[in-house]
């Protein structure tokens, strides 16, 4: 349902709304009455009679919280009036440079929409996603398991004793062909489920290049299993290019030529597809859980939920928001918000400090004294993200 040329509402599982934000491609979760009073607002009225016009079940503080949460989320202009925003036609086929810094750990600055694409492209995806295909990518995979497992130098090379800085350099640009082949499988899945995938594109994640791809309709599937299948393709396409490295580097071998490049690129690449499937740190691992789960900012909840627990003061300090939203939340939701706050919590700093120890030997051999500060810059970077995380869990929910 169109409320708006910017806004869409779509009817979910348990009486609940999902509400699309078409120029932001975001989405927000809300119940039954909260979805009411957002279509009351976007419909013809008189914006200082609201309250009189209004004869929903919402009471008025209600009303004036959802109001600006509205506006907030960008549904409604600050004098309360539905934001119309047509975009020209053709505009987001081209490729932009759109430089947004709203969090310095994610700067996204390059973008296209991909969907015309992806659409002329779907014989051709078809045939990739296939049941046979996908048999077909399994068995490679396993006997490239086989392969590494029986092969007696396969212990000496994991030592990376002999790689050179050209060689790291060399894994470095291959991972990231990997990462956009990451992305794409994820936008080509999403696709072949019905859904849209309005951007795709460039971006600095920590000040590394990295690409992106906004499959935020995988909210609007009736089917969880899609939800995943569409989540878990890029690791799987990540799995795929690490078993076509090392039958690549075996066959070779086995001819007498030597390419142990392939070898370190692939166990670089499958090391990192398990780092992305942990779930406890917002990468595929994270948006899986939480699709399967199905709760909507899980983490942010999450990290709320526990510190709520720790700190009762805070519902006197927010107004009582943390009551409606405890009334809101079931107890089994509130025992895993719990479970999984708390081995966040735990988890995410030792996460980080793994990776800046990890980083930091890797340069030290590489750049020497020069590595500590890039160390110290990247740890800066950290703390920034930190701090603006633990206002956000302040504010009301």
């Amino acid at each position: 349902m169109t409320l708006t040329s910017n806004i869409e509402l779509h009817e979910s599982e348990n009486n609940s709304f999902l509400v699309k934000h078409k120029s932001t491609h975001k989405y927000v979760k809300m119940g039954a009455r909260e979805a009411e009073y957002l279509k009351f607002l976007m419909g013809d009225r008189d914006i200082d009679a609201v309250n009189s016009e209004y004869s929903g079940d919402l009471n008025e503080e209600e009303q004036l919280y959802l109001l600006q949460k509205f506006k907030e989320w960008g549904f409604l202009d600050q004098e309360g009036h539905p934001i119309n925003t047509e975009e020209p036609e053709g505009r987001e086929r081209r490729w932009t440079l759109n430089w947004r810094t709203n969090d310095i750990t994610t700067i996204k600055f390059l973008s296209v929409n991909p969907d015309q694409w992806l659409t002329a492209s779907l014989p051709l995806i078809r045939k990739l996603v296939h049941p046979a295909a996908i048999t077909l990518y399994t068995l490679l995979i396993l006997f490239s398991g086989i392969l590494i497992l029986t092969d007696p130098e396969a212990t000496t090379l994991l030592k990376l004793e002999k790689l050179t800085l050209p060689g790291y350099l060399g894994i470095y640009l291959m991972v990231l062909v990997t990462t956009a082949i990451h992305e794409i499988a994820h936008g080509m899945v999403c696709k072949y489920y019905g859904g849209r995938v309005n951007q795709m594109g460039m971006m600095l994640f920590y000040f590394s290049p990295a690409m992106f791809c906004d499959v935020s309709d995988t909210y609007v599937f009736k089917r969880k299993r899609q939800k995943l299948a569409v989540l878990f393709a890029g690791i799987f396409s990540q799995w795929i290019m690490s078993a076509a490295a090392v039958l690549i580097y075996s066959l070779f071998r086995h001819n007498g030529v030597n390419l142990p490049l392939l070898f370190y690129y692939a166990i670089a690449n499958l090391g990192l597809s398990m780092i992305n499937m942990i779930p406890l740190v917002k990468l595929d691992g994270y948006w899986m859980l939480s699709h399967g789960l199905g709760i909507v900012n899980l983490r942010t909840k999450a990290f709320r939920t526990f510190y709520q627990w720790v700190n009762p003061w805070s519902k006197n300090r927010n107004g009582g928001n943390e009551q409606k939203q405890m009334k809101a939340q079931g107890q089994l939701e509130r025992a895993i918000l719990l479970i999984y706050g708390s081995a966040a919590v735990l988890f995410t700093p030792l996460f980080w400090c793994w990776g800046l120890y990890s980083i930091q030997k890797r340069l030290d051999t590489l750049l020497g004294d020069i590595s500590l500060l890039i160390t110290a810059g990247i740890a800066c970077v950290l703390l920034y993200h930190m701090t603006k995380f633990i206002r956000l869990i302040n504010k009301p929910a």
